[in-house]
């Protein structure tokens, strides 16, 4: 989970949580040197300390102690003393800011309400310091750590961890934090939501009371029988459930006490109370949901409410939107026809009349709903519509803005009074038609752009476009801030090739290179939060990538790209317990490193696979052992990658399985990974038993296909559609069309083209390369042909395209931030924009180029041996 520090650090990118500005809020022991023959570091945050002359074991018993925002320099200044007086170590939160983050309500749940972390020696250590601490914070409350054991009443909790890094596998193929387990395996070091013990540990004694405690808290005296978690936040969740005495079905608003702040400090159980109040204020309009009572369970609090029939109304533009449609458009014809906008905007219109409705009754009560967001919006079966969701309701006329609001849907000038809700009302019409409403705040021209469009492709009524950019645009005097200010490069965005694509890409390939930070060791270029578990050099998320996309579009003439190069040679060589794979680890840094001239570098990274257990690695190509038998191949080892082969193939003729979700599919994580490897054997080795492997490798990922429309075929999620490079089709496809040119198979060139029909999708709602538009940019370029959707993908692209310091760039799924990065960022972009306008075959995504067929790889004759089972007729 993306937390709240990362997304508060920068006002344009994600970032480290460290990153955050708190100067002005250290903890005076933040600046304290360390005490004589004291050991001091400082990382993500927290300032360690530890005695020079004691060591400490690889894991065991640790102790969080947490506290309320008032209390928290105080119970530092405890730990401090109490841990250098007996010589322990410890660290602690630098600052009053990032402690807020850690409570704050989008803070991951595991982490909440850790302020200081305590590393007990040995079990003895652990009594006598939860004895002496819990004696010195008598009366301190904080949030409950719900990974831990609470000890006492107090803030002290206690769970059994790792103290040094270590990572492994875990069963789902996800490298994770371990611990050692029985004859020094690494295994999963879990840190989840509730207390665990792993199976070889046994709790000390004294620890026996706590956890008889812990079980008598547990649910079985709920009166209420959870049947759904509905939504999960660090101050509680929401849950469908049934009342035990009646059969009533209800909905469940939990709170944890000091947890979920907001910006103003308020916790979860603050809102709760006000919504409480609100929803009694409003009782009796049909607009807003009964509330039944409230109960408390444990320690937590929740709010008892109606069940709302229907969907919210982001699940209904999902499902009804016509340009979220699979094979939406092509080049000849901008399908959906004209009855289908049609039907769509009669039906979107009347929503929004619904809800105005609502929210005039809401003002007739005098409350401020306060955060209008199509995911606080019920559509009933009927049509009808109901508010839910009232933490941030208040009374008109009360002082202050609300102290939470979902990006895209407030602004600063609009955060008093009724004017919150006719801002939200305006932003939630316009993300019915076009929902990239959080692109605004990166770029003021956007909001221009995006109602024309919507008056474009939609028969909106007459000033649609006028009224929301009245009501959306800042009042007269309005200060822009930093990331609003630059101008743009006055180039337009390219909907095919000639001078505004050149001067497209170069203002990419600029906007990338202003964004680099050769002085951090942590990241080189901004992207997905995700760059910073493997020291910013992966190829998906980190400096790899990046260097990647500029070096094959040609731009690498940049005098500071061979800098850049070398930073990423320094990176290789620091990252302490790297990811094996292409994507997220070594693999792809090693790939990257070669591609760009330095191969000894390339080799020593190679290297350090071979220190790496890949036992509990998966089969997919992001991180699995596809991508890793890719890499090896490309640097010539034919054996290694052969070997890597086999046990893919032994999984696909025995039935067996690998760590990963059993139900992973497409190009990164699903069975057409080791399609490709397999394609990529039968050309070094000339065994056409890899292309029986590579049949039914992609037979996998094809019976999870269906057609959603005649003469298409996409990836079935639930009652989505995939088009997506890393999970649909679009990744399906570019491995289909490898496989196709070592071996001539009618079959597989009809499923081809169908799933390639498929790939026309008008609207997503990322830019990215791995799950967005230009992903689809990318795989309709690579496979062109007739009807290819290439000019529709960067029309859309042109909706998401926002300035940084006046050149091009694109955000991450979401929208919150900028990225650079290869998978979800203006790299990607960069590479699939360049293969479109172009039309070199020069830029493909890693190792996916087409390899030489020689000899031992010309194209089989005949048709294939058998159509494994699965596969879509």
């Amino acid at each position: 989970m993306l937390a709240q520090g990362h997304l508060v650090a920068d006002p344009c990118f994600v970032d480290a949580l460290d990153r955050v500005d708190d100067a002005g809020s250290r903890f005076a022991r933040t600046t304290s040197p360390p005490p004589p023959g004291w050991l001091r570091a400082e990382r993500g945050g927290w300032v360690n300390l530890r005695r020079q002359d004691a060591p400490l074991p690889r894991q065991g018993w640790k102790i969080h102690v947490s506290a309320t925002e008032d209390r928290a320099e105080h119970v530092v200044d405890t730990a401090w003393d109490y841990c250098v007086r007996h010589g322990v170590t410890f660290k602690f939160l630098r600052s009053a800011v990032l402690h807020h983050q850690v409570n704050s309500k989008q803070a991951p749940r595991p982490a909440g309400g850790k302020l200081v972390t305590v590393y007990p020696a040995d079990e003895p250590d652990l009594e006598r310091i939860l004895t002496g601490l819990a004696a010195l914070l008598h009366g301190v409350e904080g949030p409950y750590v719900l990974s831990d054991l609470r000890w006492g009443e107090g803030p002290l909790y206690v769970r059994y961890g790792g103290f040094d890094a270590a990572y492994c596998f875990a069963p789902d193929g996800e490298y994770v934090p371990a611990v050692e387990g029985p004859g020094g395996v690494l295994v999963p070091d879990v840190r989840g939501t509730s207390f665990r013990v792993p199976p070889w540990v046994e709790p000390p004694a004294f620890l026996a009371p706590h956890i008889a405690a812990l079980r008598t808290a547990a649910p079985g005296g709920f009166p209420y029988r959870v049947e759904k978690a509905l939504h999960f936040s660090n101050g509680g969740g929401v849950y469908r459930a049934v009342e035990k005495d009646s059969g009533r079905r209800v909905v469940l608003r939990e709170a944890r006490p000091h947890a979920g702040l907001d910006d103003r400090g308020t916790d979860a159980v603050a809102r709760l109370d006000n919504e409480e109040a609100m929803l009694e204020r409003l009782a009796g309009l049909d607009c807003v949901p009964r509330l039944y009572g409230r109960t408390r369970h444990w320690e937590h609090h929740f709010l008892v409410q109606e069940l709302i029939p229907g969907e919210t109304l982001q699940e209904a533009i999902g499902r009804r939107h016509p340009l979220f449609r699979d094979g939406a458009a092509d080049d000849s014809d901008l399908a959906p026809d004209g009855s289908a906008l049609a039907a769509y905007t009669r039906w979107a219109c009347d929503v929004v009349d619904r809800i105005e409705q609502a929210v005039a009754h809401l003002h007739g009560r005098g409350v401020v709903f306060g955060d209008l967001q199509p995911g606080n919006v019920m559509v009933r079966p009927d049509g009808s519509v109901c508010l839910v969701d009232f933490e941030t309701a208040h009374a008109d006329g009360d002082d202050g803005a609300p102290a939470l609001g979902t990006p895209g849907f407030t602004a600063r000038w609009a955060r008093s009074g009724r004017s919150v809700d006719t801002y939200g009302l305006a932003a939630l019409t316009l993300a019915l038609f076009c929902p990239l409403t959080p692109l605004l705040r990166f770029d003021p021209d956007k909001l221009a752009q995006l109602t024309a469009w919507c008056e474009l492709r939609f028969p909106v009524p007459r000033g649609f476009g006028a009224r929301l950019r009245r009501r959306l645009s800042p009042p007269p005097g309005h200060a822009p801030r930093a990331e609003e200010t630059d101008a743009a490069d006055g180039s337009r965005w390219p909907e095919g090739p000639g001078a505004d694509g050149l001067a497209a890409l170069a203002s990419m390939t600029e906007a990338i290179l202003l964004s680099a930070t050769p002085e951090r060791d942590d990241r080189l270029f901004p992207g997905d939060v995700r760059q910073f578990d493997n020291q910013g050099a992966s190829l998906a998320h980190g400096a790899a990538g990046v260097l990647y996309a500029l070096h094959v579009t040609g731009r690498r003439g940049h005098p500071a790209f061979a800098e850049h190069v070398d930073w990423l040679v320094r990176a290789a060589g620091r990252t302490r317990w790297p990811r094996p794979g292409l994507y997220d680890g070594l693999a792809g840094v090693a790939y990257a490193l070669d591609l760009l001239g330095r191969g000894d570098a390339a080799r020593e990274t190679l290297a350090r696979l071979d220190d790496v257990d890949l036992g509990g690695c998966g089969a997919g190509l992001f991180g699995g052992l596809s991508g890793i038998g890719l890499a090896r191949l490309h640097f010539g080892d034919a054996r290694a990658a052969e070997a890597l082969g086999e046990r893919l193939a032994r999984v696909i003729e025995g039935g067996g399985r690998l760590p990963g979700p059993a139900d992973a599919v497409g190009l990164m994580h699903g069975w057409s990974g080791p399609a490709l490897l397999f394609t990529r054997l039968r050309g070094a080795t000339g065994d056409d038993r890899w292309l029986r492997l590579a049949q039914l490798a992609l037979a996998r990922d094809l019976g999870r296909c269906g057609a959603p429309r005649a003469g298409l075929l996409q990836v079935r999620d639930g009652q989505r559609w995939l088009p997506t490079l890393d999970r649909g089709g679009a990744g399906i496809a570019l491995v289909l069309d490898a496989y196709l040119t070592h071996h001539d198979d009618p079959h597989y060139a009809r499923v081809r083209e169908r799933v390639r029909s498929g790939l026309g999708t008008e609207l997503l709602l990322s830019p990215g390369l791995f799950d967005g538009q230009a992903g689809l940019l990318h795989a309709a370029s690579r496979l062109a042909g007739p009807g290819s959707a290439a000019s529709v993908h960067l029309r859309s692209l042109g909706l998401h395209c926002v300035r940084f310091r006046g050149r091009r760039a694109f955000a991450l799924d979401g929208l919150l931030k900028l990225s650079m990065d290869l998978a979800t960022g203006t790299a990607g972009v960069l590479l699939a924009v360049h293969g479109a306008l172009t039309g070199e075959a020069c830029a493909p995504l890693p190792l996916l180029e087409a390899a030489p067929v020689g000899p031992s790889a010309q194209q089989t004759a005949g048709p294939p041996a058998q159509r494994p089972v699965g596969s879509p007729a």
